[in-house]
């Protein structure tokens, strides 16, 4: 049996509950930048309607250890991690975990992505701009374990991780 079986088995004998992103975290600051105010030479990372940064700017609106959700545009629904100060524009959702202690934002960012393709196939409206309501998302439901549970999932992803982006990193050398 493995260990997080065994943690399934102890901490959680009637099953675990689902709930919903507004219930366990909290959104986080954003704020509007014209293209013409980043450099590549600034510190922080700005974090958009995207799949990677935006651009870099010299102030930063947010701490690491956040998850920001595309809210508009071709990768709307678009799910990330962020683990350094950063800048957050107005067009994603960034959110952080309530309670460190009750619910990882880590934890909450792999399940999420997890269902990122569900997310951009049921939530996001294709219009002329694909968008995704913060509504949507805030209703969103995810599995909720214990803390420890959260833990082990998320060493063994965050291992899987690496491993994946070294064995990438061999083919393409």
């Amino acid at each position: 049996m493995s260990k997080l079986e065994e943690l399934i088995q102890e901490l959680c004998p009637d099953g675990v509950e689902y709930k919903h992103i507004n219930d366990i975290c909290k959104s986080l600051a954003k704020g509007t930048l014209k293209q013409d105010k980043l450099k590549d030479t600034y510190e922080y990372p700005v974090m958009n309607s995207g799949r990677g940064f935006y651009g870099r700017f010299n102030e930063y609106n947010n701490n690491g250890n956040a998850i920001t959700i595309a809210a508009r545009g071709e990768y709307a629904g678009y799910i990330n991690y962020i683990d350094c100060n950063f800048w957050v524009g107005g067009l994603c959702y960034p959110y952080r975990s309530i309670d460190e202690n009750q619910v990882l934002t880590k934890y909450i960012f792999y399940m999420l992505k997890n269902e990122e393709q569900k997310i951009m196939d049921t939530l996001v409206a294709r219009g002329s701009i694909p968008a995704l309501n913060k509504s949507d998302i805030d209703k969103y439901k995810i599995l909720v374990p214990p803390v420890e549970i959260q833990g082990e999932v998320v060493h063994i992803l965050d291992k899987f991780t690496l491993l994946t982006a070294e064995l990438t990193a061999e083919l393409t050398a």
